[in-house]
């Protein structure tokens, strides 16, 4: 059953890496007791990257609500649903994400599994796969999970070499490997298998089910699941306009205006 104790709240300030190593920044936990986290800044880029986890968990069917927060660098962004409550998260686990800024993140974009429910709106997802360990993508929904995302951007700064030719082909062999643990034979036979991570905006398998309406991508081979329709420039723009608005003062500290970013990335 739901649970009627009061919502935890994480608001404002700044955390640049787990209290502990291998611990997640932040981690809400379930079943069904709802967690907001608003106005806040995840700043890993200087924590070393083995000592990492995930910057955000929800876990044992948390019910997640996420405004206005920032996240930079991080090997793991958010995970939404962990595989060891599968019963609960499918019963309880939903997350909502709000005009939230995620750059140079690994992976995990977020990710959704186990029947977790995930809507984005008016969030800028950039330059994932940055901090790489394993493999890169964005957001990624399997397992049953569900990911929405409404006026949202997907955006790389580079090519599909970017993260290096070494890199590119570990990142590959590393999703090859991913297809085979959980669709065996027939994973490898998917032309998705040996899509390279940076392509990889917004995408499902195993179950999983991504949609998109309203979003946007400044590169035609990032692949967004099922969008439409997709949105111009100058729709985009606005869109990042209203996020930068609204993003918290230690993050324009950190991170300048978003709305020059996204000038200087499409050259206008």
């Amino acid at each position: 059953m739901l649970s009627t104790a009061l919502p935890t709240e994480i608001r404002g300030g700044v955390c640049t890496g787990p209290e502990k190593p291998k611990e997640d920044g932040a981690t809400a936990r379930g079943p069904g007791r709802v967690t907001v986290i608003s106005d806040r800044v995840f700043d890993f880029r200087d924590y070393p990257t083995a000592k990492q986890d995930e910057v955000i968990s929800g876990v044992n069917g948390a019910i997640v609500r996420m405004q206005r927060c920032v996240i930079l660098g991080g090997i793991k962004a958010v995970l939404a649903g962990n595989g060891d409550h599968p019963g609960n998260d499918m019963r309880f686990g939903h997350w909502e994400m709000e005009d939230c800024f995620i750059m140079g993140a690994g992976r995990r974009c977020p990710e959704v599994q186990d029947c977790v429910e995930l809507t984005m709106r008016r969030c800028w997802i950039h330059n994932w796969g940055r901090a790489f360990d394993v493999r890169a993508f964005g957001g990624w929904a399997h397992r049953g999970g569900r990911l929405v995302a409404e006026d949202c951007l997907f955006t790389q700064s580079g090519g599909i070499f970017s993260l290096g030719l070494r890199t590119t082909i570990a990142d590959i062999f590393a999703h090859i490997g991913q297809a085979w643990n959980d669709e065996g034979l027939s994973g490898l036979l998917r032309a998705r298998t040996y899509l390279p991570g940076v392509c990889r905006g917004l995408t499902a398998s195993t179950g999983g089910l991504a949609l998109a309406t309203r979003c946007y991508r400044n590169r035609c081979w990032i692949r967004l699941g099922n969008c439409d329709p997709f949105i111009d420039s100058a729709e985009a723009l606005q869109i990042v306009a209203d996020i930068d608005a609204l993003m918290p003062e230690e993050g324009r500290k950190r991170m300048g205006s978003l709305v020059e970013k996204f000038k200087a990335l499409e050259g206008i």
